[in-house]
């Protein structure tokens, strides 16, 4: 990871480790998965992302991922800094999935839990942002 995207991840994560209960890994902040992206999250959680569960976190989301829970947080940006609200969901790491596809301008990810829910995100990837999602992604794998 280049030094300027390790920047910002370290300021995402600094903006969350306070919040949550365990170290933070990786955060992001992520928007619902749009309509256009509807066809793509079936495909990728075998036909459950049609009708994926984003509607009861907020839109946009602040998802950390920590070394035993990824945390999804209300949030409010203040200019290059972010104001945390409140925990709007928490899962043991080891019972999350994700899958995503990478397109140019855009990631788009669906989080599936063990007890069958399914998130569904998208992430800008233009102006440099692809490095970081990359890690945000890869820190679930860890």
């Amino acid at each position: 990871m280049n030094e300027k995207t390790a920047k910002q991840m370290a300021k995402m994560v600094d903006a969350l480790q306070p919040h949550c209960d365990d170290t933070i890994i990786a955060a992001m902040t992520c928007s619902h998965a749009g309509s256009l992206s509807s066809l793509l999250i079936s495909r990728l959680s075998g036909g459950f992302g049609a009708g994926a569960k984003t509607s009861d976190l907020p839109n946009p989301v602040f998802i950390g991922v920590g070394t035993e829970f990824v945390y999804a947080f209300k949030y409010a940006p203040r200019g290059f800094k972010f104001k945390i609200k409140k925990e709007a969901g928490r899962w043991p790491r080891k019972e999350i999935t994700v899958k995503a596809e990478k397109k140019k301008a855009l990631t788009t990810f669906v989080m599936g839990t063990r007890s069958g829910e399914y998130y569904a995100f998208e992430v800008a990837t233009f102006m440099g942002g692809a490095e970081l999602v990359d890690a945000f992604l890869a820190a679930f794998e860890r």
